[in-house]
């Protein structure tokens, strides 16, 4: 493990950036005369970094333009077998799934690294619970306890509703108020799930599920609650090839499945509706987006995946549609985006070959194998990921989830890592050096698969107190 914790001093590592007492005014940050400072003033210790800046709501740091964006289609995603024939044919989608499960069961027979008989059982383990859109209904109501629905201010319910989900069990929580843009452009056409239910807003004071439609109410102020499940950062660093990655991928819908529910509850008892998602992967907003507009990641080159200054690429992304009146919180710029466009680590490491090498963005979206890609919404000037190629092609070798096991973000809140998370934030210039020293430094590596069974890890394989000024943790 030793190969993930740099012996580089902070005083070399600043003196490599030219950034030793001079040179670290060059950060736009408060005055002071190095990183040490920086680190250990009061601006370090919030809940965010000092180098966390807040933008304007609706204007993450990826560019938008609202005007060519639409309400999504859940069906085409790459995920989807039916998606996958349309662009590829159904002998190639038939020949791929027939070819991953040959492959599975192949590598489980040899006693393979990553795909022997407890790695699966490890995956075999996640279990997801039923959920619905509507929630268990069984807690008690204000009505039946005798008192008035909870009444607080945007910001208390915001406060309120974050201790809670904290609580239960995410990280890192955003809020956004539903607007008609949001209605008209974000929430999903019709969800994800099999059957394919239609979202729709009717003038009802609550929403309901039919047997073809989810309903949201029209009339009533509705708000987006976006959070973030972090996830083990070893486990997919034995990705490709690799069950255990696969577990740590699959966990985080396994304590949604769990979350959701919770969550439900508590706002019923409160006097409120919290819409959820009808199976633990599918929800009314997409999760990227709607993480991104309210400022808990930065979208990257990957555009499947969206990144956290405190936890990086790995990360599971949620949220709920609830009537609970929120505080927005606004999208923020930690240098993250700017980065990614100098990083090319996630798409010279893809071994699909999904994620674009460009060096600038663009507003145009590729097509795929030769046909106009519907997988993904206009409107944003991004890089565009093959989602259909990566679905496809990673079943074929065990699985992957490699981009997102070896992002430079993918470091601790400690020591050295805080000085580059800060300097990229602050000082573009350097961006070009810290991803190739990130490279030299071993970061994101492939560990070997064994030996995850050695190390003793958290509980659920992450740090719960990132984030966390109570002075007993």
């Amino acid at each position: 493990m030793s190969q993930f914790h740099s012996s580089l001093s902070r005083r070399d590592f600043m003196k490599a950036l030219g950034l030793t007492a001079v040179g670290a005014a060059a950060l736009t940050a408060p005055t002071f005369k190095d990183l040490d400072e920086v680190i250990s003033s009061p601006e370090g210790k919030l809940n965010r970094a000092w180098w966390i800046k807040d933008r304007e709501l609706e204007n993450p740091t990826v560019e938008l333009d609202w005007s060519q964006m639409k309400r999504s289609d859940g069906k085409w995603t790459g995920q989807d077998a039916s998606c996958q024939t349309y662009f590829m044919g159904a002998d190639e989608q038939k020949k791929r799934s027939a070819q991953a499960t040959a492959y599975t069961a192949e590598k489980l027979k040899a006693n393979a690294p990553g795909m022997n008989l407890r790695d699966t059982a490890l995956s075999s383990g996640i279990y997801q619970a039923p959920i619905s859109y509507m929630g268990l209904q069984t807690s008690k109501t204000p009505a039946q306890l005798g008192v008035p629905k909870w009444s607080g201010t945007p910001e208390e319910n915001a406060k309120m509703m974050r201790a809670a989900a904290r609580f239960y069990g995410m990280a890192t929580v955003g809020f956004a108020e539903i607007s008609q843009q949001y209605k008209d452009k974000l929430v999903r056409e019709y969800d994800k799930a099999a059957s394919h239910k239609k979202y729709i807003f009717e003038d009802v004071a609550v929403g309901y599920e039919g047997t073809d439609k989810l309903v949201l109410p029209a009339s009533v102020p509705l708000y987006d609650m976006a959070f973030l499940h972090p996830l083990s950062k070893e486990m997919y660093r034995t990705w490709p090839s690799s069950n255990i990655g696969g577990a740590g991928n699959s966990i985080r819908y396994s304590q949604w499945s769990i979350i959701q529910p919770r969550l439900q509850q508590f706002a019923r008892t409160l006097g409120y509706q919290i819409y959820g998602y009808t199976t633990p992967v599918c929800g009314a907003i997409p999760t990227i987006a709607t993480n991104t507009l309210t400022g808990t990641v930065e979208g990257g080159r990957n555009n499947g995946v969206c990144i956290s200054p405190e936890y990086g690429s790995t990360v599971g992304a949620f949220s709920v549609v609830m009537d609970i009146p929120v505080a927005p919180t606004p999208p923020i710029d930690a240098g993250i985006w700017r980065f990614c466009q100098t990083c090319h680590k996630c798409s010279e490491a893809c071994p699909t070959g999904s994620i674009p090498d460009d060096k600038e963005p663009r507003w145009d979206i590729p097509q795929i194998y030769g046909k106009a890609d519907n997988t993904h919404v206009p409107g944003k000037k991004q890089f565009w990921t093959d989602g259909v190629s990566c679905w496809s092609l990673k079943a074929t070798f065990g699985g992957c989830g490699q981009c997102m096991g070896i992002c430079t973000f993918n470091t601790g809140a400690a020591g050295i890592h805080s000085y580059v998370k800060a300097t990229l934030a602050s000082t573009p210039m350097f961006n070009d050096f810290l991803w190739r020293a990130d490279k030299w430094w071993g970061y994101g590596a492939h560990e070997d698969k064994e030996n995850w069974w050695n190390l003793t890890q958290p509980s659920l394989g992450f740090d719960t107190t990132v984030g966390v000024t109570h002075s007993t943790y």
